[in-house]
């Protein structure tokens, strides 16, 4: 994210409170994954989606992207279909970095 946060940067989010995210920088948890002391990770990543009609009019993500706003290639999209979904969550909405 270096291109709109620098390393080390401290940040304010805000709860996610719903609705489309589409473009905007989350913050996002992930249970059970790589951080063993604490039992999960966190990413800061943009957000897109794409969606799709169930057969009842309703509509459900076919796929969520969090991508990297970096100038490092070695960090990759995050593709996510429903089924990747069960152990994370959307923490907050980016809204500022604090002057240091």
């Amino acid at each position: 994210m270096n291109r709109r946060i620098k390393n080390g940067a401290i940040c304010i989010f805000r709860e996610s409170l719903g609705g489309s995210r589409n473009g905007k920088i989350v913050l996002v948890e992930n249970y059970g994954k790589n951080d063993e002391e604490y039992n999960s990770s966190f990413t800061v990543k943009t957000y897109a989606s794409e969606k799709r009609a169930t057969e009842d009019g309703e509509w459900e993500h076919s796929v969520i992207l969090l991508r990297p706003n970096s100038t490092d290639p070695n960090f990759k999209d995050i593709v996510l279909h429903e089924d990747d979904c069960e152990n994370m969550r959307i923490v907050g909405e980016f809204v500022a970095v604090l002057d240091e």
